[in-house]
């Protein structure tokens, strides 16, 4: 992307293309900056790739993405809407943690069915986990909702 209604000589150089280098360069282009990304990889995403070994495909992260509304302001930013590019699809569970001994454990964002996977391993864990979200949610709000939105220069 370059920004052609930029008449100042102004050029940044953003190192690695994953989401916050992604992110960057928008924010850059944005401002009016002829942006160039340097990557090592063959291709964008930083983390954000899938590979295939043994016949498998492997997510290599992230996950989830638990602010979408982060990417839509960065295709905002960018003069376009995210809708018409990429859909976002919600996958269930959000990932599948095995160990050796069989066991598995399905992460969900669906309360109910987390507190059953958690509950079939130790039914005392449960409380922990929830005293876990309270405070995280306390966390949230400061470090997100409060100083998320004010900068840092």
């Amino acid at each position: 992307m370059h920004n052609e209604s930029s008449k100042e000589d102004k050029t940044a150089i953003v190192i690695g293309s994953g989401f916050g280098g992604l992110a960057a360069a928008i924010r850059l282009q944005a401002q009016g900056f002829a942006t160039t990304i340097l990557e090592q990889r063959d291709k964008p995403g930083g983390r954000a790739y899938v590979y295939e070994e043994g016949g498998f495909t492997f997510d290599a992260g992230p996950t989830v993405i638990t602010v979408p509304q982060c990417l839509d302001e960065l295709f905002e930013l960018a003069g376009k809407k995210m809708s018409d590019y990429i859909e976002l699809i919600e996958i269930q569970p959000f990932y599948r943690l095995f160990w050796e001994d069989g066991t598995i454990f399905d992460y969900s964002n669906k309360e109910d069915e987390l507190l059953a996977q958690i509950g079939k391993r130790n039914p005392a864990d449960i409380k922990g986990y929830q005293n876990y979200l309270a405070y995280a949610e306390k966390v949230y709000i400061e470090g997100y909702e409060k100083l998320g939105q004010v900068p840092f220069l």
